[in-house]
């Protein structure tokens, strides 16, 4: 045999392997005769039919028969069909049948067609036809007899004539009967085996295997199954692939017949007939198989994924092909491969692939994995080639997973340009803020104001409904963009997106696939032209799926797999050339990203009409025409871009080509409006614009750039874009140049990524807009000047101590439009050195309306405000409260403005004490300010007192009306106003509510001039109560002759008393009785004098008397008895008894003390004292009446009431 060149490895099982424990499992197994039910069981592929082979090898001894039944999904077959165990049934037997010699089994009747001998055939014929002679020559003996009479005599009839012998029809009886026992023989034979006769009777019925009928073959031909497995004559029956028809009751039926046909075996003293049983371990659920099995020999897989890569390095070292593939993509196919057949045979295909398609350029990492791929997804791999199925619909797709990358990109980019701009919005400046703001608007139902911050943002997160949640946590968000100045970060990010978008679309299938996008990628579906939709559940649903997952998004089956399919001639059109022309052709575009092979041959094959198809959009093909300067061809395709505004390839290609200067001039050429268009609709990403305009710049000619910059499209986005300086290597010159040309003014800078010298030369030629960000920017970077409070807050001041710098002299030279700026960034609060302010606001350049604005903002101080030259700021100075509080600016402000609202309201604004006394003012200035201040109500009256005081001026004949009474009330105090009879008269007419006060400041002099003339006796009435010494208030009672009550009045003792001698006033005298007790005793002795006098008006009133006075008036000499009788009479009604009996004994009327003692029988003598008092006892009910005594003459008896009860008995109360 010739020595081979390549080494293959076959499929089928081994013979050789290393049996081990094996060869003694298997050996127990026929050691005993009770294991007959034998299961050889492991994974597919684990080595099962190998033991065994190697077993049967070692021992030949043993007879094995194998039934095989391989059963294959057809591609066709949707799902896995049951298989009928009828079906498995005739199988075993048909295999069975054809493995047992026909003359050991003649009783069956199961037809089998096999080749007939003619051996068997020639002789029974040969019985039958000497049968037939014998019997004929039998029967027709003597006719035969006389037909040899009757021949001629010859030597043939010599012969003949022994036939007629008697003897001769002897043998042919003898012979006869042989035959005949030959043949019953075979007829009993016959039938004994083949039953011919009852066949007959059932009609010529026969059983046929297969037959259409869902009866068990062993259960409806039980005896003719067991005489087959009698008569097999082998030791083992090996059943291999039964367990892949999920059939399991096939075993029940096959341990049955184990059974029977071994207790028959066992009749015959034969040996025993054991079944063997290659199956996978879980053809069985739980413990079943160990019931059905009488053993179970296990086998260790030979292959599986944990050992699969040391067979793979094995095959691979014995080929010589080990060095040709990365030892890590073999061990991550390793993982997958489990099956020692499939391992053999990616090995022996990748051999025959490799030879026949060895090209150094193929790798062979990638051609395995096309090679694992086909035998694991054969009919996959077919529709590969046919431009079909799963795989090629992956790739297909590719551009719709690539746009989905990028519209997730667009989408995280327009989020961060979102809360960039949110930022910016925001007018929080804390989260304090923020969760106050949130707590008060949702939760003020809850109790939240003392809560530390930390606190109070868990309160708000924890107790927001949900929709308002997620309101809060935006924002949030925002506020901490802004807290964080997290701007510039966001603008890194959106910038690494924009470059990962033009990175993306040039990735490979295996570079877009994650982990968060893997399982949408292989989910694919397909469908074709008439709507049916593939879903390729058969190639999702496989066990190896993840396999091809694998070789896929490892990129081992890539764009490039083609190549590793069918063959390739030199000097010809590759293929990927060819398909890109066929796609011309066809109008069916390829990816813009498309490679080709040799873009020359491409071009040479295309003509210039084909380039106004969109078919010929390719970025290889484009890059060549501009290399080589294609001008037609270049034309006409950016003309076809033109016309059909196919920007995406536009940006597409700009961001991969290397041909920049070409493209962008070539395009700027052709079609100026590109970047406006590009702008005004955002056809183009923001890196992409930024890019484009700068390559504009360097790449055309200042025409062009006229022509490009559009109503000003390329000028205002230039100045808008605040990160444009960011440019690497950047032609200074030329962008300087160009800037100038037009007229860029830059809204802002970037200052983490702009060039430094780039922005050096911007700020040199003033080319950027005077706004907060940009000043800020200079005055930090080019002024040095840090301190961001000085910035806010003065601005000016910094620029006034660079007087030289290019941004103080821009600045002078718009001073208007840099306040606008300044007065917005100082927040209202402008902190200038004076110097400074004074330089602004005598600036002639600066509108008054922006000196105002600044003044508003301005905190300030303006030692003299006489430095402002122009007088009609001062009022709005004063207003601001930023001119330094002094009597000489209030004397200057006067001088211009008098006492106007803003000099008014700048006088009142300081707690600083006013004192004109020491100003070097002229006397007439002095007495203008003081006659203006005394009228001015608006003065606050502090600031009122101190002017007028330290202005030393007074009045004697004050004649100023309608002043506030707080502001007389000043000039009483200063004694302004001087107390003389003019100045009382006029306070009297024009300040009567402030008269008494003035009186009062003044009370000694207002009694000095008191006459006749000016006395009035309201004023003393007033004066009286008023906490001064009764001597003047004596003084003043001189003057007056009209009676004073004393009641109510909280006069002293001695005005009282002196009031009460001269000025009595009899409406007092009820009071005074009835108040006796609350005066003085000085007063008490004064009013029982009158008490005394008035005894009778007080008769006629007790009740309201005191009783202290009625007691004094009752014990006193000063009344007589008989008064004092009638004053008993009259208060008797208000007495007790015992005040009574008091009185009677006070007035030694001891003979009425007896009317209250019921025992007593009083008589009184008949008088008109008598008569007064006895009236009096009987009104006041004390007794019932009186009359004459009948029994004594000249006296009054008394009449007691009666008694309305009887008094009871002592013992019954």
């Amino acid at each position: 045999m010739a020595e081979r060149t390549y080494h293959f490895e076959r499929l089928t099982p081994i013979d050789n392997m290393d049996l081990n424990v094996y060869e003694e499992a298997i050996d127990y197994a026929f050691d005993n005769s009770d294991i007959k039910n034998v299961a050889i069981s492991g994974a597919y592929s684990a080595g099962k039919s190998s033991v065994l082979a190697s077993y049967k090898k070692k021992h030949s001894d043993l007879h094995f028969l194998h039934i095989s039944l391989a059963h294959f999904k057809s591609p066709e077959q949707e799902d896995e069909v049951e298989v009928k165990e009828s079906v498995l049934e005739g199988k075993i037997l048909n295999q069975l049948i054809h493995q047992i010699p026909s003359e050991k089994i003649p009783q069956t009747n199961f037809r089998v067609k096999k080749k007939v001998s003619a051996k068997s055939i020639i002789k029974p014929t040969i019985e039958a036809v000497l049968f037939f002679i014998v019997a004929i020559y039998f029967v027709c003996f003597d006719i035969w007899k006389s037909y040899v009479n009757t021949l001629p005599n010859n030597w043939f009839k010599s012969i003949l004539t022994l036939s007629t012998h008697q003897y001769a029809l002897m043998v042919d009886g003898i012979l006869m009967v042989t035959l005949l026992l030959f043949i019953v023989y075979g007829l009993i034979r016959v039938q004994k085996n083949k039953n011919v006769f009852r066949k007959l009777n059932l009609q010529g019925n026969e059983i046929e295997i297969f037959e259409e009928s869902d009866d068990s073959y062993f259960d409806k031909y039980l005896n003719e199954v067991l005489y087959l497995f009698e008569n097999v004559d082998a030791d083992v029956i090996v059943f291999e692939d039964m367990d892949r028809f999920n059939a399991n009751r096939i075993f029940e039926r096959l341990r049955e017949v184990n059974t029977l046909a071994n207790i028959q075996l066992q009749k015959e003293d034969k040996k025993v007939l054991r079944f063997f049983y290659l199956l996978r371990d879980d053809i069985f659920v739980s413990k079943d198989r160990t019931k059905f099995f009488d053993y179970i020999v296990p086998v260790v897989p030979v292959v599986d994924s944990s050992n699969s890569y040391d067979q793979f390095i094995s095959h691979f070292k014995k080929g010589g092909i080990f060095e040709k593939f990365d030892e890590s993509f073999l061990q991550g196919l390793s993982l997958y491969i489990d099956d020692m057949r499939l391992l053999k045979n990616i090995y022996n295909e990748f051999v025959v692939y490799f030879n026949r398609l060895n090209i150094t350029e193929l790798d062979c990492n990638k051609m395995l994995a096309i090679i694992a791929y086909k035998n694991l997804f054969p009919r996959d791999f077919a529709d590969l080639q046919l431009n079909q199925g799963f795989v090629y619909t992956l790739f297909c797709k590719k551009d719709n997973f690539i746009e989905d990358e990028i519209t997730e990109m667009k989408k995280a980019i327009d989020e961060r340009q979102q809360r960039i701009s949110s930022s910016k919005k925001e007018h929080l400046v804390s989260m304090r803020e923020l969760n106050a703001a949130f707590a008060d608007k949702y939760l003020r139902g809850y109790s939240w104001s003392q809560k530390s911050d930390n606190d109070l943002s868990d309160f708000v997160m924890n107790y927001l409904r949900e929709n308002n949640k997620s309101e809060y946590v935006s924002r949030k968000q925002v506020l901490d963009d802004k807290l964080s100045e997290n701007s510039n970060e966001l603008r890194k990010e959106i910038l690494n997106l924009e470059q990962n978008i033009i990175v993306i679309k040039n990735k490979q299938l295996h570079q877009i696939i994650t982990r968060d996008n893997i399982d949408t990628i292989f989910t694919i579906t397909s469908t074709n032209e008439i709507g049916d939709v593939t879903d390729f559940n058969e190639i999702k649903s496989n066990e190896y799926f993840d396999l091809l997952k694998y070789l896929i998004r490892n990129g081992y089956i890539d764009e490039t797999y083609a190549d590793y399919m069918t063959y390739f001639y030199e000097n010809s059109l590759s293929r990927v050339d060819k398909t890109f022309l066929r796609s011309i052709t066809d109008k069916r575009a390829k990816e813009y990203t498309y490679k080709l092979k040799d873009a020359k041959l491409v071009v040479s094959r295309l003509r210039l009409v084909d380039f106004d198809q969109e078919e010929t959009l390719n970025f290889d093909l484009f890059t060549y025409l501009l290399r080589t300067s294609h001008i037609d061809y270049i034309v006409r395709l950016i003309n076809q871009l033109k016309e059909t505004k196919n920007f995406k390839f536009i940006g597409a290609y700009f961001d991969t080509t290397v041909e920049l200067s070409a493209y962008i001039k070539y395009l700027n050429m052709s079609w100026s409006e590109v970047f406006s268009i590009a702008l005004s609709e955002r056809l183009l990403t923001e890196n992409q614009i930024r890019r484009y305009s700068i390559f504009s710049l360097y790449y055309s000619d200042d025409d062009i750039i006229k022509l490009v910059n559009k109503e000003n499209c390329l000028c205002d986005y230039i100045s808008n874009a605040r990160d444009y300086l960011a440019i690497d290597n950047p032609d200074i010159d030329r962008l300087i140049h160009c800037f100038t040309l037009l007229e860029v003014s830059f809204i802002g800078f970037d200052c983490t990524e702009l060039n430094k010298d780039l922005f050096r030369a911007v700020y040199e030629k003033s080319l950027y807009e005077i706004n907060t960000e940009n000043l800020r920017l200079i005055q930090r970077e080019i002024l040095e000047e840090k301190n961001e409070e000085d910035f806010i807050h003065k601005n000016y001041t910094l620029l006034y101590s660079h007087p030289d710098s290019s941004i103080t002299q821009y600045v002078n030279r718009n001073v208007n439009e840099y306040f606008d700026v300044v007065l917005q960034i100082s927040g209202g609060i402008i902190l200038d050195d004076e110097k400074v302010v004074i330089a602004i606001l005598n600036n002639s350049d600066l509108t008054i309306d922006h000196k105002q604005s600044y003044i508003s903002a301005l905190r300030t101080t303006i030692a003299s405000i006489k430095e402002i030259e122009d007088s009609s700021l001062w009022a709005s100075l004063l207003d601001a409260d930023i001119v330094q509080y002094s009597e000489y600016n209030i004397m200057d402000c006067f001088n211009i403005m008098k006492l106007s609202k803003s000099v008014i309201s700048y006088i009142n604004r300081c707690d600083i004490d006013l004192n004109f006394s020491k100003t070097e003012y002229d006397e007439d200035t002095k007495e203008k300010l003081f006659d203006s201040a005394i009228i001015c109500n608006d003065i606050n009256n502090s600031k009122y007192k101190q002017i007028l005081v330290s202005l030393e001026f007074f009045y004697d004949n004050f004649d100023i009306a309608e002043i506030p009474d707080d502001k007389i009330t000043i000039l009483i105090d200063t004694d302004i106003i001087r107390m003389t009879a003019d100045n009382l008269k006029f306070m009297r007419e024009n300040y009567l509510n402030l008269k008494f006060y003035f009186i009062r400041k003044n009370i000694e002099k207002y009694i000095d001039i008191m006459d006749d003339t000016l006395f009035l006796q309201e004023e003393l009435l007033e004066i009286l109560v008023w906490d001064i010494s009764d001597e003047l208030k004596i003084k003043l009672l001189e003057f007056s002759d009209d009676e004073i009550s004393i009641i109510r009045k909280n006069y002293s003792p001695v005005i009282c008393l002196h009031i009460l001698n001269n000025n009595f006033s009899e409406s007092d005298l009820s009071e005074l009785f009835s108040s006796f007790e609350q005066w003085d005793d000085s007063i008490q002795v004064k009013i029982f004098d009158y008490a005394v006098k008035n005894i009778e008006s007080i008769m006629d009133n007790p009740i309201s008397v005191s009783e202290k006075l009625k007691n004094n008036l009752i014990h006193s000499d000063k009344v007589s008895r008989d008064k004092k009788i009638d004053f008993l009479i009259a208060i008797m009604p208000e007495l007790c008894r015992d005040s009574i009996k008091e009185i009677l004994t006070l007035l030694n009327l001891t003979d009425y003390l007896k009317i209250f003692d019921t025992r007593s029988r009083p008589k009184f003598e008949i008088n008109d004292e008598n008569e007064k008092l006895l009236t009096a006892f009987k009104e006041n009910n004390l007794i019932a009446s009186y009359q004459e005594n009948p029994e004594k003459e000249g006296y009054y008896k008394i009449i007691r009431f009666k008694s309305a009860t009887k008094t009871l008995p002592q013992e019954l109360l």
